[in-house]
Protein backbone atom coordinates (compact mmCIF):
# COMPACT_ATOMS: atom_id res chain seq x y z
CA UNK A 1 0.00 0.00 0.00
CA UNK A 2 2.85 2.32 0.93
CA UNK A 3 4.48 1.74 -2.50
CA UNK A 4 1.23 2.65 -4.34
CA UNK A 5 0.87 5.90 -2.39
CA UNK A 6 4.53 6.81 -3.00
CA UNK A 7 4.11 5.99 -6.71
CA UNK A 8 1.03 8.20 -6.95
CA UNK A 9 2.80 11.03 -5.11
CA UNK A 10 5.81 10.70 -7.45
CA UNK A 11 3.53 10.77 -10.51
CA UNK A 12 1.65 13.85 -9.30
CA UNK A 13 4.86 15.61 -8.33
CA UNK A 14 6.36 14.87 -11.75
CA UNK A 15 3.28 16.23 -13.53
CA UNK A 16 3.27 19.31 -11.32
CA UNK A 17 6.95 20.03 -11.98
CA UNK A 18 6.61 19.50 -15.72
CA UNK A 19 3.60 21.77 -15.98
CA UNK A 20 5.24 24.45 -13.83
CA UNK A 21 8.32 24.52 -16.07
CA UNK A 22 6.37 25.89 -19.00
CA UNK A 23 5.03 29.34 -18.12
CA UNK A 24 4.48 30.44 -21.73
CA UNK A 25 1.53 29.56 -23.88
CA UNK A 26 2.37 27.04 -26.53
CA UNK A 27 2.43 28.83 -29.87
CA UNK A 28 2.42 26.97 -33.11
CA UNK A 29 4.47 28.26 -36.00
CA UNK A 30 1.65 29.47 -38.19
CA UNK A 31 2.65 30.97 -41.53
CA UNK A 32 -0.53 33.02 -41.91
CA UNK A 33 -0.71 36.23 -39.91
CA UNK A 34 -4.10 37.36 -38.63
CA UNK A 35 -5.28 40.44 -40.54
CA UNK A 36 -7.65 43.12 -39.34
CA UNK A 37 -8.68 46.23 -41.23
CA UNK A 38 -10.76 49.15 -40.03
CA UNK A 39 -11.68 52.25 -42.00
CA UNK A 40 -13.38 55.36 -40.66
CA UNK A 41 -14.82 58.17 -42.78
CA UNK A 42 -15.70 61.36 -40.94
CA UNK A 43 -16.28 65.05 -41.63
CA UNK A 44 -13.44 67.51 -41.11
CA UNK A 45 -13.31 69.72 -38.05
CA UNK A 46 -13.36 73.50 -38.50
CA UNK A 47 -9.64 73.62 -37.77
CA UNK A 48 -8.86 70.86 -40.30
CA UNK A 49 -10.96 72.60 -42.95
CA UNK A 50 -9.19 75.91 -42.33
CA UNK A 51 -5.83 74.22 -43.02
CA UNK A 52 -6.62 72.84 -46.46
CA UNK A 53 -6.23 74.73 -49.71
CA UNK A 54 -9.48 75.25 -51.55
CA UNK A 55 -8.64 78.18 -53.84
CA UNK A 56 -9.46 76.25 -57.03
CA UNK A 57 -12.96 75.36 -55.82
CA UNK A 58 -16.10 77.45 -56.17
CA UNK A 59 -17.79 78.05 -52.81
CA UNK A 60 -16.25 75.16 -50.86
CA UNK A 61 -17.58 74.34 -47.41
CA UNK A 62 -16.51 72.07 -44.58
CA UNK A 63 -19.27 69.58 -45.43
CA UNK A 64 -17.69 69.05 -48.89
CA UNK A 65 -14.71 67.23 -47.35
CA UNK A 66 -14.17 64.02 -45.40
CA UNK A 67 -11.18 62.46 -43.70
CA UNK A 68 -10.56 58.75 -44.21
CA UNK A 69 -8.52 56.85 -41.61
CA UNK A 70 -7.53 53.26 -42.40
CA UNK A 71 -5.64 50.91 -40.06
CA UNK A 72 -4.34 47.53 -41.18
CA UNK A 73 -2.89 45.25 -38.49
CA UNK A 74 -1.01 42.01 -39.11
CA UNK A 75 -0.76 39.89 -35.94
CA UNK A 76 1.46 36.84 -35.52
CA UNK A 77 4.49 38.19 -37.34
CA UNK A 78 7.23 36.86 -35.03
CA UNK A 79 7.72 33.79 -37.25
CA UNK A 80 7.81 35.84 -40.45
CA UNK A 81 10.45 37.86 -42.27
CA UNK A 82 10.55 40.03 -45.39
CA UNK A 83 6.95 41.17 -44.82
CA UNK A 84 5.68 43.21 -47.76
CA UNK A 85 2.38 45.07 -47.73
CA UNK A 86 1.00 46.88 -50.76
CA UNK A 87 -1.87 49.13 -49.79
CA UNK A 88 -4.37 50.44 -52.36
CA UNK A 89 -3.62 53.59 -54.33
CA UNK A 90 -6.61 55.60 -53.15
CA UNK A 91 -5.41 58.75 -54.92
CA UNK A 92 -5.74 56.96 -58.23
CA UNK A 93 -9.02 55.29 -57.29
CA UNK A 94 -10.78 58.49 -56.24
CA UNK A 95 -9.31 60.75 -58.94
CA UNK A 96 -10.23 58.35 -61.75
CA UNK A 97 -13.85 57.68 -60.92
CA UNK A 98 -16.00 56.83 -63.92
CA UNK A 99 -17.99 59.81 -65.25
CA UNK A 100 -16.37 62.17 -62.72
CA UNK A 101 -13.92 64.84 -63.84
CA UNK A 102 -13.29 66.14 -60.31
CA UNK A 103 -10.09 65.82 -58.29
CA UNK A 104 -11.27 63.94 -55.19
CA UNK A 105 -8.12 62.92 -53.33
CA UNK A 106 -6.81 66.08 -51.72
CA UNK A 107 -3.80 64.95 -49.65
CA UNK A 108 -2.78 62.18 -47.30
CA UNK A 109 -0.13 60.57 -45.15
CA UNK A 110 0.74 57.20 -43.72
CA UNK A 111 2.87 55.37 -41.20
CA UNK A 112 4.15 51.83 -40.79
CA UNK A 113 5.02 50.49 -37.35
CA UNK A 114 6.51 47.19 -36.24
CA UNK A 115 5.69 46.03 -32.73
CA UNK A 116 6.15 42.76 -30.87
CA UNK A 117 4.41 40.10 -32.97
CA UNK A 118 2.42 42.62 -35.06
CA UNK A 119 2.81 45.23 -37.78
CA UNK A 120 0.49 48.23 -38.04
CA UNK A 121 -0.04 50.23 -41.23
CA UNK A 122 -2.08 53.44 -41.11
CA UNK A 123 -3.22 55.75 -43.88
CA UNK A 124 -5.12 58.98 -43.48
CA UNK A 125 -6.28 61.18 -46.32
CA UNK A 126 -8.69 63.99 -47.10
CA UNK A 127 -11.28 63.66 -49.86
CA UNK A 128 -13.32 66.26 -51.66
CA UNK A 129 -16.68 64.51 -51.49
CA UNK A 130 -19.11 67.14 -52.80
CA UNK A 131 -21.68 65.32 -54.93
CA UNK A 132 -20.71 61.85 -53.68
CA UNK A 133 -22.93 59.62 -51.59
CA UNK A 134 -21.68 57.51 -48.68
CA UNK A 135 -22.39 54.46 -50.84
CA UNK A 136 -20.12 55.72 -53.64
CA UNK A 137 -17.32 56.40 -51.17
CA UNK A 138 -17.81 52.99 -49.55
CA UNK A 139 -17.85 51.21 -52.93
CA UNK A 140 -14.47 52.70 -53.91
CA UNK A 141 -12.93 51.90 -50.52
CA UNK A 142 -14.38 48.37 -50.56
CA UNK A 143 -13.21 47.58 -54.11
CA UNK A 144 -9.56 48.14 -53.24
CA UNK A 145 -7.31 45.16 -52.47
CA UNK A 146 -4.43 44.83 -50.03
CA UNK A 147 -1.62 42.51 -51.12
CA UNK A 148 0.73 40.99 -48.58
CA UNK A 149 3.65 38.60 -48.84
CA UNK A 150 6.16 37.17 -46.38
CA UNK A 151 8.74 34.47 -45.78
CA UNK A 152 8.32 31.93 -42.96
CA UNK A 153 11.56 32.12 -40.94
CA UNK A 154 11.89 28.40 -40.10
CA UNK A 155 11.11 26.91 -43.49
CA UNK A 156 12.04 29.84 -45.77
CA UNK A 157 8.72 29.23 -47.53
CA UNK A 158 7.23 32.23 -49.30
CA UNK A 159 3.54 32.95 -48.92
CA UNK A 160 1.14 35.68 -49.92
CA UNK A 161 -2.40 36.84 -49.36
CA UNK A 162 -4.82 39.28 -50.93
CA UNK A 163 -7.95 40.62 -49.29
CA UNK A 164 -10.47 43.43 -49.53
CA UNK A 165 -9.34 46.65 -47.90
CA UNK A 166 -12.90 47.81 -47.39
CA UNK A 167 -13.79 45.65 -44.42
CA UNK A 168 -15.34 47.39 -41.42
CA UNK A 169 -16.02 50.80 -43.00
CA UNK A 170 -17.70 53.18 -40.58
CA UNK A 171 -19.12 56.62 -41.33
CA UNK A 172 -19.05 59.05 -38.43
CA UNK A 173 -21.03 62.26 -38.16
CA UNK A 174 -19.97 65.33 -36.22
Amino acid sequence: MKKKVMGAVYALLTLFILSACSTEDVVTNNSDPKVSVSTTVKPLTKKEFSEIGTSELTGPSKKDFHKVHMTLTLRGTNYLSDIQVKLPNYKEAFNNMKDDQQTRYWFGSGADEEQENKNIYTREFVLYTKGLTDKQIKDILAAAKVKTSWVVKDTKAKDQSEFAAGKNIKFEAK
